[in-house]
């Protein structure tokens, strides 16, 4: 699990505003007990730009300067109003991407969430930092903020690392099987088609790549970390009659990818134990004990 704190302190609700300081304190108290414990890591984590005054921003890169295996997490252009408010709030900065430049928050670690409205420059700036993006096509949709360009992100001449979020906020699904469905949809919407081995990978070792975890996770594959799911190939009556068709493997993972979702997972594993199991009676979900997991 990669988490932090959320860092607001301004436009937002009086009951969740903490201060540039504090927001640091608090920080460090919780990257102190959990960074690197098992498998946590510690994210810093600011709202988005609007939500944060520029000595918010500016702790936060401290916080990245003094921990160097700390990630990032935060919003960048998901629509356009959002964007023509950074522009009124941070007048001085060349672009929203910027802002976050100018506070050193722009690294191999920083998962920048939607990114819809990027320029090139955003791109190369991404490419150059080892930055990633982070495609969440239902939360965009839901919102009507536009179509993310995945393909251009992927551009081999600058290619930018691209993992798949389901964004809880405004992300209508969990199911990353469903989320890649939706992920089709804006691909072709914007004219071009999103193969079914180059989804998976979004899904898997994509998103591992955008972490920098993929020598841990992402793929099967000795040393690596066992985090599997079982899909059943009937679990639904729909999904069943058509995955009983394919001709292949790609055509398969076509239709997973546009036909299941949540029931889809038969069980899962996480670092080799079985946490769960729709055929298990009673009690399908079952976490490990706390030392399986250190």
């Amino acid at each position: 699990m990669i988490a932090g704190k959320v860092l607001m302190d301004r436009n937002a609700p009086a009951a969740l505003l903490d201060t540039a300081q504090r927001g640091y304190d608090e920080s460090i108290a919780l990257i102190t007990r959990w960074h690197g414990r098992g498998r946590q890591h510690y994210c810093v984590t600011p709202r988005f730009a609007p939500s944060c005054t520029e000595a918010q921003l500016d702790a936060a890169g401290a916080l990245l300067r003094e921990h160097d295996d700390l990630f990032l997490q935060t919003h960048l252009c998901e629509n356009t109003n959002e964007i023509a408010w950074v522009r009124e709030l941070f007048p001085e900065r060349k672009s929203y991407l910027d802002v976050y430049a100018h506070a050193g928050l722009v690294g191999p670690r920083s998962v920048l969430g939607h990114a819809i409205h990027v320029s090139e420059a955003d791109f190369c700036t991404c490419h150059s930092s080892g930055a990633a993006l982070a495609h969440c096509p239902t939360s965009n949709g839901f919102l009507g903020s536009g179509l993310f360009r995945l393909f251009d992100a992927l551009d081999p001449k600058r290619p930018v690392r691209v993992g798949l979020g389901t964004d809880v906020g405004a992300g209508t699904t969990l199911s990353l099987l469903k989320t890649l469905g939706e992920a089709y949809k804006v691909a072709a919407l914007r004219g071009t088609k999103l193969d079914a081995v180059r989804a998976f990978w979004l899904a898997t070792l994509g998103g591992a790549e955008a972490l920098r975890l993929d020598d841990r996770i992402g793929r099967i594959a000795p040393g690596h970390d066992a985090d599997l799911c079982v899909l059943d190939l009937a679990a639904t009556p729909l999904l069943g009659f058509r995955t009983g068709t394919c001709g292949g493997i790609e055509e398969l993972l076509f239709v997973l990818m546009t036909l299941g979702d949540h029931r889809t997972v038969r069980a899962t594993w996480v670092a080799g134990e079985c946490v769960y199991d729709n055929r298990r009676p009673g009690d399908p979900l079952r976490y490990p004990a706390p030392d399986a997991m250190a």
